[in-house]
């Protein structure tokens, strides 16, 4: 009986990575028709803020280039990829790397209105390396800081990787 329950699970678990490849797949073709240029795209991570026209963060995204402008599009493994915004290249002025210390120094205004004075010795305590992307432009109204996050076993390399894509296609 035991043999069976661990023989279903992993035949499950193949199903479910064919699907998701064959997902991957059709998405591919559908950014393609769209004109987007899949070989060429820059895995962003993940959403976190700095849009005006994003409200809510997204776990799974990719930036492409079409037209002189970046396309933040959401890139779900089992849906269909979703625009979720763009930034005109001639309205990028910079695109930096921080890691979690860095942005761990700038004190949350909600951790600072729940804790006051006490919230700048309030630290976490996670050991996970986490990097972070940061697109700063302008609309010619605001200054925004576009930030994606990245976190897995080599964060760091990943956002540099993205960093210099993005600095060779902006130039």
């Amino acid at each position: 009986m035991f043999l069976i329950i661990i023989i279903a699970i992993i035949l499950f678990f193949v199903v479910l990575i064919a699907y998701g490849k064959n997902k991957e797949k059709k998405n591919n073709e559908i950014l393609t028709e769209q004109g987007y240029s899949v070989d060429k795209k820059i895995v962003s991570g993940k959403y976190l803020a700095g849009h005006p026209e994003i409200d809510n963060p997204v776990n799974s995204t990719t930036l492409f280039f079409i037209d002189k402008k970046l396309v933040i599009m959401q890139t779900e493994v089992f849906e269909e990829p979703k625009k979720l915004a763009e930034i005109y290249f001639d309205k990028i002025s910079n695109i930096t790397i921080e890691d979690k210390t860095t942005i761990e120094k700038r004190v949350t205004v909600t951790r600072l209105l729940l804790t006051g004075i006490f919230a700048f010795a309030l630290k976490k305590n996670k050991k996970t390396e986490v990097a972070y992307l940061v697109i700063d432009w302008n609309d010619d109204k605001f200054n925004h800081e576009t930030i994606f996050e990245y976190t897995n076993k080599e964060a760091m390399q990943s956002a540099n990787t993205a960093r210099n894509a993005l600095i060779k296609l902006v130039k």
